[in-house]
């Protein structure tokens, strides 16, 4: 999947949003067909949810708000979404900025004196108690003196100031993969320790599954898998490997945004030794997905490297308890604080250890957090 972007074009009324976001729309879609258009004016009735829009400051924030959460699903999908809006409000675009993948934000700070010109609806009121935007990605007059075309083709070279990592050891893991693709594979102990968890039949999420060790297990013992991870190469061989059996599902995607597979409700999410490979920030949104996504009574298994294992310190460091160490990146988690987090949304504690010998190897025996959760 292809990474999604998000054009924020704002200003006041009349300041030729829309000019310029149709714009930047047809010429866009002659390079690709992924693209949507989200025009204030075409969005008003939809995100105000009445027959009747209102234009207090209060109605506009909750419009603002939804053409954010809309531009997050489709862009989370690999979608480019240009947003035509004024949506002048500090804590909408700090949430834009935070939360959507490829945002960008464009400023059309028009003069006065050229908005009341254009202003045929009577709309522009320029003592409206309006945020402007204090940290644009860029920011042109659009008083008529710059072409539109030239404003567009700044707009569309334009690159995301954060971009989405999730990625960021893709080749790593697939040169890993091809590396051992068609050797035999056994379930680690800890999907045997989860699946005795588990009633007959049940709807499994696993969350980074690699070879497929894991949910290969799960599948031979009866149960129905979605499992997810961002290297294609091992998706595509365990999507081979599985052509034949209607209760497994192998995407290549990030599990931290693929927020259609979150529409589903799972008995179990499973993750082994991928929650130490996303920041705090997106373990934040997985959580929150995870908790949607689970069934009342669902569990929520992780093994995971913590802040007490050898490696820990060790590299670049990146963020608070992430380093940069042998080709890949690393987060360890603080086991007290992990917990008081899944109990702080609504998870009990089934069983929670952090020790070494869980995962020995000849090279290694890394100290790793078990934690099974069961949501309520």
């Amino acid at each position: 999947m292809g990474r999604g972007k998000c054009f924020w074009i704002t200003g006041l009324s009349n300041s030729g949003k829309t000019t310029i976001g149709t714009a930047l729309f047809y010429k866009l879609k002659k390079e690709r067909n992924d693209v949507v258009i989200l025009d204030g004016d075409l969005m008003k009735e939809i995100a105000s949810g009445t027959d009747s829009v209102q234009y207090d400051d209060g109605n506009r924030k909750i419009r603002a708000k939804r053409y954010s959460q809309i531009a997050k699903l489709l862009s989370d999908q690999g979608i480019w979404v240009i947003v035509c809006a004024i949506a002048m409000f500090d804590d909408v675009r700090e949430w834009n900025r935070k939360n959507i993948k490829g945002y960008i934000e464009i400023f059309l700070n028009t003069p006065c004196e050229i908005l009341r010109k254009r202003d045929k609806k009577g709309l522009f009121n320029e003592n409206s108690n309006h945020e402007l935007p204090k940290n644009p990605d860029v920011v042109f007059s659009n008083d008529g003196e710059e072409p539109v075309k030239d404003i567009v083709d700044i707009i569309a070279n334009l690159e995301p100031r954060a971009v989405e990592d999730y990625d960021r050891d893709k080749d790593y893991w697939n040169d890993y993969y091809k590396s051992i693709e068609g050797k035999k594979v056994f379930p680690s102990d800890f999907a045997i320790s989860v699946e005795k968890e588990l009633s007959c039949n049940s709807h499994i999420m696993e969350l980074g599954c690699g070879n497929g060790r894991d949910s290969l297990y799960f599948l031979e013992k009866g149960h129905s898998v979605v499992a997810i991870d961002g290297s294609n190469v091992a998706i595509d061989i365990l999507n081979d490997m599985t052509r034949d059996n209607k209760d497994a599902l192998f995407v290549c995607d990030n599990f931290v945004k693929c927020r259609t597979l979150y529409q589903m409700k799972y008995d179990c999410i499973y993750s082994r030794f991928t929650l130490h490979a996303i920041t705090e920030e997106q373990e934040d949104e997985l959580l929150n997905n995870i908790k949607d996504a689970l069934s009342e009574g669902g569990i929520l298994c992780i093994e995971a490297r913590t802040i007490h294992d050898d490696l820990f310190g060790k590299g670049k460091e990146i963020e608070h308890n992430a380093f940069f160490y042998n080709d890949h990146y690393r987060r360890f988690v603080d086991v007290e604080e992990f917990k008081n987090k899944l109990i702080r949304i609504g998870f009990t504690i089934k069983h929670l250890e952090e020790s070494n010998g869980f995962s020995k190897t000849e090279q290694s025996d890394p100290i790793l957090m078990r934690c099974v959760a069961e949501l309520k």
